[in-house]
């Protein structure tokens, strides 16, 4: 009677494994969430203020830009494939060229650029310049969204040199810096 026995349990033991093998993930386990899909990151950050400085030139008093002023100033749009999410977009800013011309940058300052996610990019102003750098501040007709690459970004346009070296491309900024050299 024992064997019978052993063999039932068994029985009842394999049933249950392969049952809770089938089910539901546990109410503990994550469900998956938007920014598991979202090449920018995906976390949800509020947007700066309208008068907060999102672009400053170091050294040239009256060059810094609110979220406003650069809004107000976008006026070139590149149409592009944004590398990142592989699909046509349009973006509307200030080329990096107009802001440099403003504050009379010979060309041999270094841009730097810090997203929230930490990552830093830096240049010469000539080399970015002569991508045509925009400092993008809409895309499709709309502010870009923090957890969409905004508030800032630079984008280059299809066929200049930066449009491919994926490095010079840096979202979510919320400023962008230009270092005067002394």
């Amino acid at each position: 009677m024992v064997r019978p026995r052993r063999v039932f349990l068994a029985s009842v033991l394999l049933l249950a494994m392969a049952t809770s093998a089938c089910a539901s993930p546990a109410p503990s386990d994550p469900e998956p969430t938007e920014s598991s899909e979202n090449p920018y990151g995906g976390f949800p950050v509020d947007p700066p203020a309208d008068d907060e400085i999102v672009l400053s030139i170091d050294g040239e008093p009256g060059s810094d830009l609110t979220y406003r002023e650069l809004q107000e100033r976008a006026t070139v749009t590149h149409d592009i494939v944004e590398p990142f999410v592989n699909r046509a977009e349009s973006f509307t800013g200030v080329p990096l060229r107009e802001l440099a011309d403003e504050a009379g940058l010979s060309g041999q300052e270094t841009v730097v650029t810090i997203a929230l996610n930490g990552y830093e990019y830096s240049d010469t102003v000539a080399a970015l310049t002569e991508a045509d750098a925009l400092v993008a501040v809409f895309r499709d007709g709309e502010l870009i969204p923090m957890d969409e690459g905004g508030p800032i970004r630079l984008v280059y346009p299809v066929g200049s040199t930066y449009y491919e070296f994926l490095d010079a491309w840096n979202w979510s900024l919320r400023s962008v810096v230009i270092a005067t050299t002394p």
